[in-house]
């Protein structure tokens, strides 16, 4: 008779944890606005008038006078996100006590939510500096990865940017292409602090902060900007660990983030991006069943931009598109809120284009 003991697995009471980064997207913003206890929060800027010749004579020796007019900007909170798992306290007994409900929420933070956040606020940044026409697409190499940060930099530079305070944050292969560019210098040593956030090096007050591929736009060298340029509010990070919860022998762990990334209109010139390929602007876009085989589409903001619609395409999975790709075979959406008949797709995908039907903006959401 065989001895059932043989049958029992040893499992290590060491988890094998893997690599993970603190938040990098922080250090390229400023919140200087409150979201506390609002979802929305106008933002006004005053213009300016042009100079002109002042007249000996006349009605108007200093000019006609223009009426100065505010200028507002809404800023509206869209990401409203959530996670959610089950310890069961079996699971844990049989598995030398590894699996913590507290470690695995730190866990699920460090692993994905924080890249989550960081992917969303470079991805933001990086649409803003290719809609403002901030972008350059040339090839980098080693003998030439510092000219073209020098060439950002010096655009930042021509539009006002206060050099002080500025943050590049590269892929790390421009980094090693950097560093192998004889007219290079790494300007002097960093803390412990910043090289833990991963922070390289400082060329003329602008931090150089290595990021993780997937965390950056695809295809990006490197996005410069100046913090002052964009708010991240975070307005609700809510965590809950419930002990023995109604129908659970164990822990039940659930976690809600809201939060967005607005780049303020009047300093949007502060940000430049260097890439493969320009980046769409990021549509919020959620799904709600009606029950009668259609689904209410959901879209913030709430309204296309100037000169632009929004069109959609229904499928098993996102669909993929890239900026000006063309969606003129693309089904027309009358509004945020219009009503879309589903049939058995799973995945509906918004594109905001302009009047030539080239996609500026996507998003997607899924149909359950």
């Amino acid at each position: 008779m065989s001895d059932n003991r043989n049958l029992a697995s040893k499992y290590a009471k060491k988890v094998d944890e893997r690599f993970s980064k603190e938040s990098q997207a922080m250090l390229a913003l400023k919140n200087e606005y409150s979201f506390t206890g609002v979802r929305t929060v106008n933002v006004y800027s005053i213009p300016t008038v042009a100079m002109s010749d002042y007249s000996r004579s006349g009605e108007h020796r200093y000019g006609v006078p223009d009426d100065l007019t505010r200028n507002v900007q809404t800023m509206t909170l869209g990401r409203d996100r959530a996670f959610t798992f089950i310890i069961d306290k079996g699971d844990k007994t049989q598995s030398e006590m590894v699996m913590d409900a507290g470690k695995a929420l730190s866990r699920q933070l460090q692993e994905v939510w924080v890249p989550e956040f960081d992917s969303y606020v470079f991805r933001k940044l990086a649409a803003e500096a290719t809609k403002r026409g901030n972008f350059s697409s040339a090839a980098i190499t080693k003998d030439n990865a510092y000219e073209m940060f020098l060439a950002a930099m010096e655009q930042l530079g021509d539009k006002n940017v206060p050099d002080k305070g500025r943050v590049a944050f590269c892929s790390y292969r421009f980094a090693n292409l950097l560093k192998q560019d004889p007219a290079f210098i790494r300007g002097g040593d960093s803390s412990q602090e910043l090289l833990k956030k991963g922070v390289i090096g400082e060329v003329d007050g602008c931090k150089i902060v290595k990021v993780p591929s997937a965390r950056l736009p695809a295809g990006c060298a490197f996005l410069l900007t100046h913090p002052s340029a964009a708010v991240g509010p975070r307005q609700l990070e809510d965590y809950k660990t419930h002990d023995n919860p109604p129908g659970i022998s164990g822990w039940l762990v659930e976690g809600r983030v809201v939060y967005d990334c607005f780049v303020l209109e009047e300093k949007a010139d502060a940000i430049f991006y260097h890439g493969s390929q320009a980046v769409l602007r990021n549509l919020n876009v959620t799904a709600a069943l009606t029950g009668d085989g259609k689904a209410s589409i959901l879209v913030n903001p709430g309204v296309p931009e100037e000169g632009c619609s929004w069109r959609y395409k229904l499928g098993t999975a996102a669909q993929s598109v890239a900026y000006d790709g063309d969606v003129s075979g693309w089904t027309v959406l009358t509004g945020s809120g219009a009503q879309v008949t589903i049939g058995s797709n799973t995945v509906i995908t918004v594109a905001e284009c302009g009047s030539d039907n080239k996609a500026k903006a996507v998003g997607s959401a899924a149909l359950a």
